[in-house]
């Protein structure tokens, strides 16, 4: 419930806005309607995403309270929680697989164990830096639909394979393992990614 003063003349005194007053109400019988749906679903959800190989506990939990307070705060409509939910949780997935810098087969793999703080934070940067010419690249370079992929087929590895990824977009699994493996031919055939690669090892 919304409280707040009227004018600057009217200082100490707060009315009710009945307007957002009922608004709060409904987007909280919204939240709790989606609270029970994910209650009732909880356990299937998470087989849908473990058969998969795609669970993630925290993201899991993280994608429930977003779009909690999604419809608590905005009560936005949500004709099908299933769909919503599912898009919702792999989007978080990409974001949190971006963050830890999967980028698997297109970068080499060292030990941060062997190397000092000094020598691995040059190496972090490095590696930052020829991830995002690597996805320049490939923006610049292939179709928009084709890019879209394969950020989320990289980012979400080992995650994700091609079969989950076309329940996800809805375009057919052969058509995406075409594409990705096109582009990857592409990078791994440039030149200069291959020499900063190899400052890498």
């Amino acid at each position: 419930m919304l409280l707040f003063n009227v004018s600057k003349g009217n200082k100490g005194k707060k009315y009710f806005s009945k307007e957002r007053d009922m608004s709060d109400v409904v987007f909280a019988e919204k939240a709790e309607a989606f609270n029970r749906w994910f209650a009732d679903n909880n356990k299937k959800l998470t087989q849908y995403l473990e058969v998969r190989r795609s669970y993630n506990c925290d993201v899991f939990n993280d994608s429930y309270l977003k779009m909690y307070e999604n419809i608590l705060f905005s009560g936005n409509k949500i004709e099908n929680y299933m769909h919503y939910f599912i898009r919702s949780y792999y989007t978080n997935l990409m974001a949190e697989g971006i963050k830890q810098n999967r980028y698997c087969e297109l970068l080499p793999n060292y030990d941060k164990s062997d190397v000092d703080s000094g020598y691995f934070r040059e190496i972090e940067a490095k590696q930052s830096k020829l991830e995002s010419d690597i996805m320049q690249y490939v923006y610049d370079n292939y179709d928009i639909r084709d890019f879209e992929l394969f950020k989320m087929y990289i980012s979400l590895k080992p995650a994700i394979n091609y079969t989950s990824l076309s329940e996800i977009t809805g375009v057919k699994a052969h058509n995406i393992q075409r594409a990705i493996s096109r582009i990857k031919k592409g990078v791994l055939a440039n030149k200069e990614f291959a020499e900063r690669r190899k400052e890498l090892v």
